[in-house]
């Protein structure tokens, strides 16, 4: 039998506030079956305990799962094992200013360089950095920039 490195002992006001949300039924599925697995996984209720491989089973779903939710209940608590973690704020959303985003436009609109019939996505690219318009950027954010223009009527 495994050893078993993150117990589950729900109190009673864990139990009930997770059978509360299951009989709710307006919940999302990964709630839903967090809430199922720890329930499962509760070592005070002897009659309900079950292993990480036999939860694995009825749930369908993978037992390193099943591992993942008993170690962040036992490591951070009921809230951290039954709802996601907070994604981190990107900073990439930010980097396109409105002043950058109208230099692109503007760049997109010029004659393009000596020997090439039309400006292209990754010649953009390479002169907004040329021209340190911006320190980096990639020919999709170019796209994405110029289709949002052109969606708002811009160019």
């Amino acid at each position: 039998m495994p050893i078993i490195k993150y117990r589950v002992t729900l109190s009673q006001s864990d139990r009930h506030k997770l059978e509360d949300l299951l009989s709710t039924g307006r919940l999302n599925r990964r709630t839903k079956m967090h809430a199922e697995v720890l329930l499962m996984a509760d070592e005070n209720s002897a009659s309900h305990k079950m292993s990480e491989q036999a939860i694995a089973n009825k749930l369908e779903i993978n037992s390193q799962t099943v591992h993942t939710i008993r170690r962040r209940y036992a490591q951070h608590g009921l809230e951290a094992a039954i709802s996601r973690k907070p994604r981190q704020p990107t900073a990439n959303r930010t980097r396109i200013t409105p002043e950058v985003r109208k230099q692109i436009i503007a760049l997109s609109q010029t004659i393009p360089p000596a020997g090439k019939s039309r400006w292209t996505l990754r010649l953009l690219a390479h002169h907004v950095r040329e021209q340190q318009i911006i320190d980096r950027i990639s020919h999709e954010t170019i796209g994405q920039v110029l289709k949002s223009a052109s969606q708002q009527g811009i160019i």
